[in-house]
């Protein structure tokens, strides 16, 4: 069949890109035409996906569209939305549609582009990934002409995450979801949390609703782990290394995770490393210094295999406010690394089984996270359970899921 997934861009190569391109790669292995819409088309795995001979890139920002015709199917977006908000239920009124829409024209979202080629190739389903490109494609829905099914994918825990959202745009993302994802055929999330969050927002039936998993294990991932780790500190085994991994952001919660481990070291030595980069380096660098741990702290950015920092670490940690389904901490666990986790909304409870394969602390709680460090330094666990449960999240599984759903043929059992 052909099938369609529309992203803005995949150039990080990481997180919900990766997944994405995993995605079309498999969709494609198993002989369906997939064509992957974005509206930047850099990075290498835009390059990967161009080799994959059934898979075609299409850059909807570059498709020849006159901008009067642009202009004026927005202006008819626009309307038909302001006339179709349904003001008498709460939370769904006009302020919401306005401000997407704000964002769609300073954008310039490409719905023209979308729409034709939607009206053009007949895909059988369009799978939109984030809030952004699956608000653009629910609101061209209503304008196509083909029997396309709508599936919007949810990537994170939406209440918690417009909590915490600084901006405007972030914090109307429920009232968004509220006013359009009824237009969806289907709405997936990673994990039962994302999805039971979403369910609560729309109070949408439980029928519109499918939980698929992302495809993070991957064989390659035992070699990869197998290889020296590029750092000087794991060279010297009487002092255990923690290891965390993700942006350095206000959702990852490192100030929690600097005051755990100075807890630790009041009772033996060990050493973070941090691998990401982000806008609080410098806040972390200056409160490591504070806890007086700044000589036993490492904050290297990427690095080239985080999967051998995964398999020689001590302990892995996941110090996060809030998730969807948190990659990072399956393939720390894919490498047998020993895990501990907050217990946020949403993915760690349903990853490490309710605690079994890993033990979960209170968001926030530095005690109880030292605690769980210590605990898993002086008794170590046996990593077989650990690598088996990462199995679980494997490529063709995921992918068998999602090829269930976009060509509506019979899926594994839930």
């Amino acid at each position: 069949m052909k099938l369609a997934i529309y992203i803005r861009t995949i150039a990080s190569a990481q997180g919900t890109e990766r997944v994405t391109a995993n995605i079309a790669k498999g969709l494609a292995e198993r002989g369906h035409e997939v064509d992957f819409l974005v509206e930047d088309s850099s990075g290498r795995l835009i390059e990967e996906l161009a080799a994959e001979p059934n898979v075609r890139v299409i850059n909807l920002a570059e498709q020849r569209v006159s901008a009067v015709l642009h202009r004026l199917f927005q202006l008819r977006i626009i309307l038909g939305n302001f006339v179709a908000a349904p003001r008498r239920l709460p939370g769904t009124g006009d302020s919401g549609t306005r401000r997407l829409l704000k964002v769609m024209a300073h954008n310039n979202a490409p719905v023209l582009a979308l729409l034709r080629y939607i009206n053009k190739q007949q895909p059988a389903s369009v799978l939109s990934f984030l809030n952004y490109p699956n608000f653009v494609l629910l609101l061209v829905a209503p304008y196509t002409c083909s029997d396309t099914r709508f599936i919007v994918n949810v990537r994170n825990h939406i209440t918690t995450s417009a909590r915490y959202g600084k901006s405007k745009w972030m914090r109307s993302v429920p009232k968004l979801i509220r006013r359009f994802f009824p237009r969806a055929d289907c709405v997936v999330g990673p994990s039962h949390g994302v999805v039971d969050d979403v369910r609560e927002i729309t109070g949408l039936p439980a029928d519109r609703f499918r939980v698929i998993v992302n495809p993070v294990y991957r064989p390659e991932i035992t070699g990869l782990s197998m290889e020296p780790p590029e750092h000087r500190w794991f060279a010297d085994s009487d002092v255990p290394v923690i290891v965390a991994a993700g942006k350095l952001k206000l959702q990852k919660d490192y100030p929690t995770l600097l005051q755990a481990v100075a807890r630790v070291r009041e009772h033996r030595p060990v050493r973070l490393i941090i691998l990401g980069r982000g806008p609080l380096r410098e806040a972390l660098t200056a409160q490591a210094e504070a806890l007086g741990i700044s000589a036993d702290l490492d904050m290297p950015g990427h690095v080239k295999n985080p999967y051998a920092f995964f398999r020689n670490a001590a302990v892995f940690v996941l110090s996060s406010a809030w998730e969807g389904l948190p990659n990072v901490l399956i393939e720390a666990m894919a490498c047998g690394c020993p895990v501990v986790s907050t217990d946020c909304p949403s993915g760690p409870v349903e990853i490490l089984d309710g605690g079994r394969i890993g033990r979960l602390v209170p968001v926030g709680d530095a005690g109880a996270m030292a605690e769980a460090i210590l605990a898993t330094l002086a008794t170590p666990p046996d990593r077989e359970p650990i690598i088996a449960r990462a199995r679980e999240y494997s490529f063709d599984r995921v992918v068998a899921d999602y090829e269930a759903l976009l060509t509506g043929r019979p899926g594994r059992p839930d």
